[in-house]
């Protein structure tokens, strides 16, 4: 579709004010996303009931409605501070990740591309996820993702060149199986986030902090197709720096009984997702509705 000229200028002006939120410094950027979030926090009730609410089905037996509560208030911080997070990290020279970023586990990553038939990379909404853009500088691979694309054009426009401003290719999530199994023929790997809701009919039902989630199974059907190796990665924040971890390759489960496999193997994906979150339970995006789906009861 041909841009417009309002849509040139609304553009430029977003990528003029991210460039400017990127000169911000970052003791300077939490002070002001701590004063946003407060605001967010007090105004959106609906985000706010349905973080409150997440956290309790979640942590209930172990926190105090106090903990809760603040661990709520962490959440719309976190979020908050990625308008300032984000476009810093798009600046960055692959010569000065090491100021920014601790690594741990990259050998199995290394390893699993090694074998030449790609790798299929998964992730989640915790951390910065936004910053998986230079996953490419961090491993001296290439890593292309698959990613849901902005209604609103010019956000969509900056986002999609910043994402691919390190070398990777992005590809919107609507009819992305071609690009995918192309870029795994070609042995590089291909990243996904899978902790959101799906649709009943693009999903199965897997245990997700002791409830039914409808979880994606295109992940599941994507590594018993292909055999690809699966390796979840995350980014956290830690100690004043972003950590990078990449976690040991997830066997995959292939008995013959499809149905079954899909479903053994979402789950197993899916409890990684949860075993990370709970190490930063802080750092999750507890105001997204993750069990919107439910079960049809009979």
């Amino acid at each position: 579709m041909k841009e417009t000229v309002i849509g040139t200028i609304a553009y430029r002006s977003i990528k003029t004010l991210f460039d400017i939120l990127a000169l911000i410094p970052p003791e300077v950027g939490e002070k002001i996303s701590l004063v946003l979030s407060k605001i967010w926090f007090a105004l959106d009730k609906r985000r706010r009931n349905i973080a409150i609410d997440n956290i309790a089905h979640a942590f209930g037996d172990q926190m105090t409605s106090y903990e809760i509560k603040r661990m709520a208030r962490k959440t719309f911080f976190y979020t908050v501070n990625m308008i300032f997070e984000t476009p810093r990290a798009y600046t960055w020279k692959p010569g000065d990740l090491s100021k920014h970023y601790t690594v741990r586990g990259l050998y199995h990553l290394l390893a699993a591309q090694m074998r030449g038939k790609g790798v299929l990379l998964f992730s989640g909404h915790i951390g910065n996820w936004e910053i998986s853009v230079q996953l490419n500088n961090i491993s001296g691979l290439k890593v292309n993702g698959i990613y849901r694309k902005l209604d609103f054009l010019p956000f969509e426009r900056y986002f999609h060149e910043k994402r691919e401003s390190t070398g990777s290719r992005l590809y919107p999530l609507k009819g992305a199986a071609k690009a995918i199994f192309r870029e795994l023929r070609l042995g590089n790997c291909m990243a996904l986030l899978i902790d959101q809701n799906a649709k009943r009919h693009q999903g199965v039902f897997v245990d997700f902090f002791g409830r039914k989630a409808c979880a994606n199974k295109g992940p599941a059907q994507l590594a018993l197709a292909t055999g690809v190796p699966v390796i979840p990665y995350f980014f956290v924040r830690e100690n004043g720096k972003y950590h990078f971890e990449v976690l040991p390759e997830i066997p995959i489960v292939k008995t013959g009984d499809m149905e079954k496999d899909i479903l053994v193997n979402t789950q197993n994906f899916n409890r990684v997702i949860e075993d990370i979150i709970r190490r930063y339970p802080d750092q999750w995006l507890w105001i997204y509705n993750r069990w919107k789906t439910q079960p049809l009861v009979d």
